[in-house]
């Protein structure tokens, strides 16, 4: 087990190796390191890890007076006091991560430069650090949670997500081999595990939140609001299994968690999107594409948004994804038909509403909120999380406005898809 923390992060030589890997991708091999800097990050940017900045300064040595700075961004698991730390323990969610970077990555990507994708790993050490590319180096940026995504922001996530699941496609053909059979060690379910434990206790906890909060929802009167929580515990039953690879459709390795938080954009001079990066691969699926493509809409655009523009995203992902199948002499009608694709969409929807109910509460949390609970009241976030998350959901569904407009929204969606299928 690690002993890594905040203060023994790194050890010299490990961070000599971590310059050498990045300076020899740039061709400067022989270099000393004058200086190193750890420093921790915002712990609010995410929910199983900790975050910090390393920043070196390296010297060429043929040229003495030419010192370079160069960063990393850092990764450890949770702090061992934590609840995450033990969710972390039980479902290796964080050694998952690291055998991505370190063993899936490089082989999936091998010849493609994949970092306009995701960041490259420098370091990766299963259960203790994971040291990446530092894209906000590079101008990536994060944007903001509480606003829902443009049209411009989902087509570029849409052409990137079609680079990131051709690439696995593209890898099965060429070597004959299913991903999910290579690398089964770190495609597992590690949010909505089916076995008993605290992924199952999880699952239910945030059920019980979401079903607290549709009482709530003024727009829907008693007599809906009973039909579609009864609704929503008959689908949430059957939730984990629709998790599992599809044995009807073409499944692709799935980033499996694609929300705000987890996707940098680069920017042009307008301020227009016009490259993202994904990161955070800790819940990393082998799924049909549709549950990505979905589950993305779901937790950051709008209803309204959804209605008007998803049909012409689903085009262009498939459209992104046949070119480049197509370059490397890939039959896309075979391997993965327009047909089959708009079927899988039709009939994961869905689902991945309810998969965006269950996961927004916790993605759309208030600053103070996450501050609070997931940094310093941990055993009041142990009951939130593994018993009943209704207190934490419904306070901020009645206090914040923007948290209750986007929750109402997801809810009454789900609804309005239940009375479509009652008349179909």
């Amino acid at each position: 087990m690690s002993n890594r923390n905040s203060e023994n992060i790194l050890n010299d030589e490990e961070c000599r190796e971590i310059v050498r890997k990045k300076l020899q991708r740039d061709l400067m091999t022989d270099f000393s390191l004058v200086s190193y800097e750890i420093i921790s990050l915002d712990a609010t940017t995410g929910y199983m890890g900790q975050y910090f900045k390393l920043k070196t300064i390296v010297v060429n040595n043929n040229l003495p007076m030419n010192k370079k700075s160069i960063n990393f961004f850092m990764k450890l698991p949770p702090l061992l006091n934590s609840p995450q730390y033990k969710f972390n323990e039980e479902h290796e969610s964080f050694t998952k991560e690291v055998d991505l970077y370190t063993t899936v990555f490089p082989k999936i990507f091998f010849g493609f430069n994949y970092c306009s994708i995701i960041p490259e790993c420098f370091l990766g050490l299963k259960n203790e650090i994971i040291v990446l590319e530092d894209m906000a180096h590079l101008g990536y940026v994060m944007a903001d949670k509480f606003t829902p995504l443009d049209l411009n922001h989902c087509i570029i996530v849409m052409k990137t997500l079609a680079r990131f699941h051709a690439k696995s496609i593209i890898y099965e053909y060429k070597q004959k081999k299913n991903i999910n059979d290579e690398f089964s060690h770190c495609l597992h379910e590690a949010l909505f595990p089916i076995k008993d434990g605290l992924g199952r206790k999880m699952f239910n906890a945030a059920v019980k939140g979401v079903l607290s909060m549709v009482d709530l929802v003024t727009d829907l009167n008693e007599c809906s609001k009973e039909k579609l929580k009864d609704k929503i515990i008959i689908l949430s039953v059957n939730h984990a299994k629709m998790l599992l690879p599809s044995k009807k459709y073409k499944n692709v390795l799935c980033h499996g968690d694609l929300w705000t938080n987890n996707i940098l954009f680069e920017y042009d001079s307008t301020k227009k999107p016009n490259n993202c990066c994904l990161i955070d691969f800790q819940l990393a699926r082998y799924n049909p594409p549709a549950h990505d493509i979905l589950c993305f809409l779901q937790f950051t655009t709008t209803r309204k948004f959804r209605d008007n523009y998803a049909d012409e995203l689903f085009k262009i992902y498939y459209q992104t994804l046949a070119e480049l199948l197509t370059e490397v002499n890939l039959d896309y009608k075979i391997i993965f038909p327009w047909h089959e694709f708009h079927e899988s969409i039709n009939e994961l929807h869905k689902m991945c509403m309810i998969h965006g109910i269950l996961n927004l509460p916790l993605m759309l949390l208030e600053p103070q909120a996450i501050d609070k609970y997931f940094m310093h009241e941990h055993e009041r976030l142990e009951i939130l999380i593994y018993s009943d998350r209704s207190p934490l959901i419904c306070g901020q569904y009645r206090d914040v406005k923007r948290y209750r407009d986007r929750m109402s929204d997801a809810v009454i969606e789900l609804h309005n898809r239940m009375i479509k299928d009652c008349c179909t």
